[in-house]
This record gives structure tokens, sequence and C-alpha cells, in this order.
């Protein structure tokens, strides 16, 4: 994707997954919404993709954002169902298609977009320990290294790490400095990071400018982009054009 200049990457918010306690119990949207069996978030999950990629975004990204109340790594079932949309997605769009396993499971992400056709990753929580309310996230970065390594792509960039930094819904557990973060991110996770996420605190909330501007030039001493993960809208998208890769 980053061989375009400043891709924008569309997210299909997926109703809750085989596997989650929300799977055809809970209504989604809440209230007004259905219940929805697999065929339907297929469905669902290509009629969205396809509108992102009709209005021109270099890619998608699907998130199992039904999933509530998110476990720390997503279970079987719900990497099974989620593998199963990927594949149905990427077959059906000519576009890089990507996967988000709330709350951190950049494994379970891994292995449904390496089985599923995708091609690329969002990592919430790769190298920092984050208080959520999900509980204390840990760094996941060892895992991940090590399930790269076995499937032998470590290197091969086949599948692209975009990787959050003071990722939104979350707080670091003790005062952080950004640029030194994003550092320890790219140097001592043993992931090739392909960019940095920068999001506001909450789900369609803008980051903090100068936080971008911090992290895209110590992401660029090491040739890593920098996006904007949240709140980006025909509104401000100028704001954030000049200092940030994408969005």
């Amino acid at each position: 994707m980053f061989d375009k200049c400043k891709p924008l990457i569309g997210v299909v918010h997926l109703p809750p997954l085989p596997g989650s306690t929300g799977y055809r119990t809970r209504r989604y949207p809440p209230r007004l919404g259905k219940l929805w069996s697999l065929e339907d978030i297929i469905e669902y999950a290509v009629s969205e993709a396809s509108v992102y990629e009709e209005a021109g975004f270099e890619g998608v990204i699907l998130e199992n954002y039904g999933d509530t109340p998110y476990p720390k790594n997503p279970g079987l079932m719900q990497v099974a169902a989620m593998t199963r949309i990927v594949r149905e997605v990427a077959s059906r769009l000519n576009i890089p298609i990507g996967v988000n396993m709330l709350r951190n499971g950049s494994v379970e992400a891994l292995a449904s977009a390496y089985s599923g056709g995708g091609s690329f990753i969002r990592i919430n929580s790769l190298c920092e320990t984050r208080l959520s309310p999900e509980g204390i996230i840990e760094p996941d970065a060892a895992r991940l290294a090590k399930s790269l390594a076995l499937l032998g792509i470590l290197e091969e960039r086949r599948i692209e790490m975009l990787a959050d930094v003071d990722v939104k819904h979350s707080y670091p557990l003790a005062e952080t400095n950004i640029a030194q973060t994003v550092r320890d991110c790219i140097e001592r996770s043993g992931v090739p990071i392909a960019a940095i996420v920068i999001t506001g605190h909450a789900t369609g909330g803008p980051p903090d400018t100068d936080e971008v501007v911090t992290a895209a030039r110590t992401a660029a001493e090491y040739d890593v982009k920098t996006i904007v993960g949240s709140g980006i809208s025909q509104l401000n998208l100028s704001k954030y054009w000049h200092i940030a890769d994408g969005s």
C-alpha cells in the first residue's frame, strides 16, 4: 500500500463473530440492529469493503468490532470465522485486505491474514504495557515474531505489520515518551514494522497533531511510515496531510 501517495485505509466493523458472547444473541448495531449469521456477516463485509474500493481507498481492514467484551487474545472460533471472511473479501476485491483482532490478537490476526489471503495486520499493543477496559494488555511482540519466523515470512514482508503506539481506549501504566516508545517498538520488537499507527483517545477521535508529528519524525529515521488510525474525515484531512503518510 505504501507505494501509493498517502494511502487511505477503510475499516469494516464486523458484527459479533462465532465464538464471541454476542454471536446470534446480541443485536448489531446495538438496539436498532439485528442478529447476524456468519453468512450474513460475510456478505456485509464484502459489501462494505466494496464501497471503500469503489471510493478509491487503497486498502480495507476487517475488525472484530462487535466481539465485546473483547478477550485479550481471540479464541479459535473467532479466528476461524475471520479467516473465512478475509478469504471471501480478498477474493472479490482488488485492493489489499488487512485484519485487526481485538483486543490484542496479533498472532490471531496473522493466522487469519496468512490463511485467508490478507495483506497486512494491525497490532494494538506490540511493545507497550497498557491499562484498558479489558485489563492490563501486555506486549505481543515475542509471540508475533516467533509466529512470523515459523511461517518463514519474517523478512519476506508478504504480510505488512501496522503497529499502534499509545493506542485508543487504553492508558500507559507510567509516564511515557512517544518518541522513545516508537524507537523501542522499531528497534526491540523483532517485528518488521511497515507503519506506526497513532490514534485519538477513543474510536472516531482524531489524534493530537503534535503526537503525530513526533511519531512521524521518529519513525522516518528508520524508514517506517506513520498513519493516522482514527478520527480522519473530510473536515480535518488537510490537518494531517503534510505530517502523516496515510490514514
